[in-house]
């Protein structure tokens, strides 16, 4: 009887089980009992197919071609009404589930790729808001050096180093040294971009000895930079050394300042 109603006997028990159903009504009555109780669970547990692949995919059924008369006939299986509109059905979701997936797909791909440039967008304001608040901030500084009645302004040039003179003339630095605290900051102007492995040292000199006020990079910005404290000096001047200093002067001078 399972095999009947599913569609699935072959045609000589097919036609067996209905001349039983004829002559036995209770064989029928359980066909239709069964046939009912499938029908239930079915419907109880169906899904609906959006109505627009719905309506596309018998569209495109209606639109198949029809085999002519000298096409090979297909053996008819056995199938109850309710069976091939579930199994319609069920090709129906089966599409309609395929399409969904790569609808939703498709619009989280969007989804995130417009994150993304959101994310890179908002790091990149935050990283320019964090340089304009640094420069603003050494600006601040600055201005506080400059109002402060003890702080002392030192101009080094490269044109003022004695012997051959500085290997860049152009070459300017500020040293701003205040005379209470014995603080001392380094406002570069120009010097020139130093090789791998060298670094700038400021240095103090103190009646004819070079004092070692700290080495430094580059700055990325006109900011001041803090040195060591110089309790005293006649001049301050800025040397090219290895990386990491040295504790005499051993490269050559790029500018020379007097107190």
């Amino acid at each position: 009887m399972e095999s009947y109603v599913l569609g699935l006997a072959n045609e000589a028990d097919g036609a067996e089980f209905e001349q039983y159903c004829i002559t036995h009504p209770e064989v029928k009555a359980a066909r239709i009992a069964f046939e009912t109780e499938l029908e239930q669970f079915a419907l109880a547990n169906a899904t609906a197919a959006p109505a627009v692949v719905r309506t596309a995919v018998l569209e495109q059924i209606a639109e198949s071609p029809v085999a002519g008369n000298d096409a090979v006939s297909a053996p008819v299986v056995g199938m109850r009404p309710w069976v091939r509109s579930l199994a319609a059905t069920s090709v129906i979701l089966l599409i309609g589930s395929a399409i969904l997936n790569i609808y939703y797909y498709n619009k989280y791909r969007e989804s995130s790729q417009a994150y993304n440039r959101l994310l890179s967008q908002q790091t990149g304001l935050v990283k320019n808001n964090n340089l304009l608040q640094a420069r603003l901030e050494a600006s601040e500084q600055t201005i506080a050096m400059l109002s402060n009645p003890n702080m002392k302004m030192i101009k080094m040039a490269g044109d003022a180093v004695p012997a051959r003179g500085s290997p860049d003339t152009s070459s300017m630095a500020m040293v701003y040294w205040d005379m209470q605290s014995k603080d001392v900051y380094l406002m570069v102007h120009h010097l020139p971009q130093p090789a791998a492995g060298k670094q700038y040292q400021l240095w103090a000199m103190v009646n004819g000895q070079p004092i070692d006020a700290g080495v430094f990079d580059m700055p990325e910005t006109s900011g001041m930079m803090k040195m060591k404290k110089v309790p005293e000096a006649q001049l301050f001047a800025v040397t090219l050394e290895k990386k990491g200093g040295s504790p005499v002067p051993k490269g050559p001078m790029y500018v020379l300042g007097k107190t």
